[in-house]
C-alpha cells in the first residue's frame, strides 16, 4: 500500500487503566502556551462518554467542530486548533466511536451512531462557545465521510458550511465489494486478530505530526477487520449521500493521495448539491493537515470559512436594507 505495510497480530485488550494512562500521556506532551485547551467528556444521547478537546477564542467570530481520520483521535488537532483560535475561531474536537479514548475503542458501532455523536457534539459546543456563532464542521479522511453524512441527514443543525479535507470516499461499487471481501476473508482466517498498519515513510509529514502518529499510544496502530469494513462502507455511502448536502462546502483534494482515489473524491464533490469550491494540492499526501506544508491547507480552509462569514454578513445587511425600504413605501389608499 505505498507508504504503508500491513500485517496481522493478536488483538490487544483495551482496558480502563490503559485509557487513563495513555490519555494522560498524550496530554502531557501539549505546549501549555499554545492555547487554553479544555479536556473532558460529555454524555452522548445513548449515555456513553465522548471525550473531547475544546479551545475557546477570546472574541470568536465563528466555531469549528473538527473530526479526525481513521485510527486517529482528537489529539490530531492539538497543533491545528490553536492556530484557528488565534484567528478568532473557537474549536472543538471529539474522539469518535471506536477510536481514541472512547469506551468502544477498536470496535465498529455504526455510521448512524457516529453521526448522532456529531449532533450531540454540535449541541454541546454551541452551549460552550455561544449559540449564535456560525458553526462549521471540518473533517479529514474518515472525518470527511462523517461530515457529509451529518450534513445530509441533520439539516436542522443549521451548520454554516463544511470543509472536507481528503475526505474518505469510495465511488466504485466494485472496490467496495472487493474491500469487504478482503475483510471477510481476514475475519474468517485470522479470527480476532488485528490488522497492523505500519507507516513506512513519514518524511512528508510535519515533525510534530510524525512524532505523534508514530509514538502517541492514543493513535491506533492496528484495527479489527470489522472496524475497517465499517469505515470503507461509510466512505462508499458518503458519495451518494453528498447529493443531499445543500449547505456550502469546500473540498480539498490531495494530489498524491496514497490511500484514497482522487477520482472518488472528485465524484463526491461533484455530487454536492449546494454552493461548493474545490482546491487541489497536486503534491499533497493524504494527511494534508499533517503535511509539512499543512499550513497552506489550513490557511485555504480558514480563508474559505471567512469568506462564507463575510457573505453571510453581506446578505444580512441586504435583507435589513430591503426590510427598511419596504417599511418606507407609501401605504395604499
Amino acid at each position: 500500500m505505498g507508504s504503508y505495510r500491513l500485517s496481522l497480530r493478536p488483538a490487544i485488550l483495551w482496558t480502563r487503566k490503559d485509557k487513563i494512562a495513555q490519555s494522560y500521556w498524550s496530554l502531557s506532551s501539549l505546549d501549555p502556551t499554545s492555547a487554553n485547551m479544555r479536556y473532558g467528556a460529555f454524555k452522548a444521547s445513548d449515555d456513553a462518554d465522548v471525550p473531547y478537546r475544546l479551545w475557546l477564542a477570546e472574541k470568536p467570530g465563528g466555531a469549528i467542530l473538527l473530526l479526525h481520520g481513521c485510527c486517529d483521535y482528537a489529539g490530531a488537532f492539538d497543533d491545528i486548533a490553536p492556530r484557528l483560535v488565534k484567528r478568532g475561531f473557537s474549536c472543538m474536537a471529539i474522539d469518535q466511536r471506536g477510536f481514541g479514548a472512547s469506551d468502544s475503542r477498536g470496535t465498529w458501532t455504526s455510521k448512524d451512531r457516529m453521526v448522532a455523536d456529531v449532533r450531540d457534539a454540535v449541541e454541546i459546543f454551541r452551549k460552550r462557545a455561544g449559540a449564535n456563532l456560525p458553526l462549521f464542521v471540518m473533517g479529514e479522511s474518515m472525518g470527511g465521510s462523517i461530515t457529509v453524512h451529518t450534513a445530509a441527514t441533520q439539516s436542522d443543525l443549521n451548520i454554516a458550511g463544511i470543509v472536507l479535507v481528503a475526505p474518505g470516499a469510495l465511488a466504485s461499487a466494485f472496490r467496495n465489494k472487493l474491500y469487504n471481501w478482503v475483510m471477510h476473508t481476514i475475519r474468517f482466517f485470522a479470527g480476532q486478530s488485528e490488522i497492523v498498519i505500519e507507516r513506512n515513510d513519514a518524511s512528508e509529514l510535519s515533525t510534530s505530526a510524525a512524532i505523534r502518529l508514530l509514538g502517541d499510544p492514543m493513535v491506533m496502530q492496528s484495527a479489527h477487520a470489522d472496524l475497517l469494513a465499517g469505515v470503507f462502507g461509510m466512505g462508499y455511502d458518503a458519495v451518494s449521500a453528498a447529493k443531499q448536502v445543500h449547505i456550502p462546502a469546500l473540498t480539498i483534494v490531495a494530489g498524491r493521495d496514497d490511500l484514497i482515489s482522487n477520482a472518488c473524491v472528485h465524484q463526491l464533490h461533484a455530487n454536492l448539491a449546494g454552493r461548493k469550491s474545490l482546491f487541489e494540492l497536486k503534491t499533497g499526501p493524504h494527511l494534508l493537515l499533517h503535511w509539512r506544508h499543512g499550513g497552506v491547507v489550513l490557511r485555504r480552509a480558514r480563508r474559505w470559512i471567512e469568506a462564507q462569514l463575510a457573505q453571510t454578513v453581506q446578505l444580512q445587511k441586504t435583507d435589513l436594507r430591503l426590510a427598511g425600504a419596504s417599511n418606507q413605501l407609501p401605504q395604499s389608499l
